[in-house]
């Protein structure tokens, strides 16, 4: 596998944002509360461009022959009143279709732990929907364990 991975920069944010939407729009298919918005595409790009100047968020792509194939975003967070302090929280994690079950997903997490091991932070968490058990299965294998439930229920 020839994969590049390199930290998302202005030029990628349209093809990054595509795989993302692609994430959200299969989120909303195992779940009503996951529909996503009308502007989504305005969101995740916003989102994206905001990222890369913060000193918080890190996004990383995965690129093969100058394509974008996968893309890893995380948040980091202070957790205030538990030790390690600080974690790097995997917002989103994508990868084509084409590209899966040969390793990426695990190398993607591997260098965005390396890149923020410098900036404090001792823990790697990750959100996904309940009903994903695919995601389940993988972090998993990957000896993580779930940390906390958010339950929820529409007000609508």
């Amino acid at each position: 596998m020839g994969i590049k991975i390199r930290k998302m920069e202005e030029k990628d944010i349209k093809e990054t944002a595509e795989l993302l939407i692609r994430l959200k729009k299969f989120n909303a298919e195992h779940d009503p509360l996951f529909t996503i918005t009308d502007d989504i595409e305005r969101n995740v790009n916003d989102y994206l461009k905001q990222s890369i100047s913060s000193e918080d968020r890190v996004v990383l792509i995965a690129e093969d022959n100058g394509k974008i194939v996968g893309a890893i975003l995380g948040e980091i967070r202070d957790r205030l009143f538990y030790e390690p302090r600080r974690e790097i929280r995997v917002r989103d994690i994508y990868i084509l279709p084409h590209y899966r079950k040969k390793g990426l997903g695990k190398l993607l997490l591997e260098e965005l732990e390396k890149r923020v091991k410098g900036k404090g932070v001792d823990i790697i968490t990750v959100e996904f929907p309940n009903e994903n058990l695919l995601a389940h299965k993988f972090y998993s294998a990957l000896g993580m364990r779930s940390l906390i439930c958010v339950y929820g229920k529409s007000l609508r």
